[in-house]
């Protein structure tokens, strides 16, 4: 059997207990442990011996042309390949040492798992790099007013008709893409585009290194989501001061039983639901906020 024979490092395996060593730290011991082991077999490699050629007898015929320099050979253009970090490499097939067959379970259960692991992290990887790419070129598209060439009227004909993405999609995209790339150098996991809007007034005020700290410390929490990054923000004093709503004149002159708007009705009716059924009250609150904050996102890409 011509397959190497090796045993593979154990590889840590998402959600298998075993330590308090978050996702991002298993992470990144594991690319580096893969890059000291590539450079131990780099270095392991003998080098490469000069195999000395002979050169081919000159018939009558050619040396006749001798004289005429020949022609340069065509070389290929390199293929530029990035390999972005981050990626893992899928683990290599090998064959256990062990003729035992329980062992030899053992060691082929630990390759599927590292196999499940690889394409978990390089799918995450995948979709945060996904979101950049598409960030770079609608924003482009966007600044260079494209849609005008392609006999468009607005930028978001363009993009729903070409690339199947919504105006307020396409917004949201470009509005995140400076978070995207700030978190790209420290963090591997997928990007979403709804949890970075959070961040998108914390770089426009603060800059680069808060978003990446109000990233890091929501992450100590486990899934970062919206909730988390907004209440990490708001511990780092990241997070921008609540401001409320200016009173006209005219609305001054009136009761306040006719002030109240439907919305802070809404909230009204969830704060009394919430003396009879509280769980059932903070979901219908959180759905609210999505709703509210999702109209807000959309509302300001139309504007934009």
């Amino acid at each position: 059997m011509s397959s190497r024979k090796k045993v593979p490092p154990v590889i840590p395996v998402v959600g298998g207990g075993g330590g308090d060593a978050s996702r991002e730290d298993q992470l990144r011991e594991w690319e580096e442990n893969q890059r000291r082991l590539r450079e131990q077999a780099a270095q392991a490699q003998p080098a490469a011996v000069p195999v000395p050629t002979v050169a081919p007898a000159v018939l009558p015929a050619q040396q006749a042309s001798a004289s005429v320099p020949a022609a340069a050979p065509v070389v290929e253009p390199a293929v530029n390949v990035r390999v972005a970090a981050g990626y893992l490499p899928m683990p290599e097939f090998t064959e256990p040492d062990s003729s035992d067959p329980g062992e030899r379970l053992e060691f082929y259960a630990r390759g599927i798992h590292a196999v499940q692991y690889a394409a978990r992290a390089n799918h995450e990887r995948a979709e945060q790099q996904r979101l950049i790419g598409l960030g770079l070129r609608l924003r482009a598209v966007k600044e260079e007013e494209l849609h005008k060439t392609a006999g468009f009227n607005t930028f978001g004909e363009l993009t729903e008709a070409r690339f199947n993405i919504k105006k307020h999609q396409a917004n949201n995209i470009i509005r995140v893409l400076g978070v995207a790339q700030a978190l790209e150098d420290i963090t591997t996991q997928e990007l979403k585009e709804r949890p970075l809007r959070v961040l998108v007034p914390i770089l426009d005020t603060h800059g680069v290194e808060a978003v990446r700290q109000t990233w890091l410390e929501a992450s100590r929490h486990g899934n970062v989501t919206d909730t988390a990054l907004r209440e990490a923000a708001n511990f780092l004093g990241y997070a921008p001061p609540k401001e409320l709503p200016a009173v006209t004149e005219t609305e001054k002159k009136q009761p306040a039983a006719a002030r109240v708007s439907e919305s802070l009705r809404a909230v009204e009716r969830i704060r009394a639901l919430a003396e009879r059924d509280p769980a059932r009250a903070r979901r219908e609150a959180e759905q609210l906020e999505s709703a509210v904050r999702e109209l807000l996102e959309e509302l300001s890409g139309n504007l934009g």
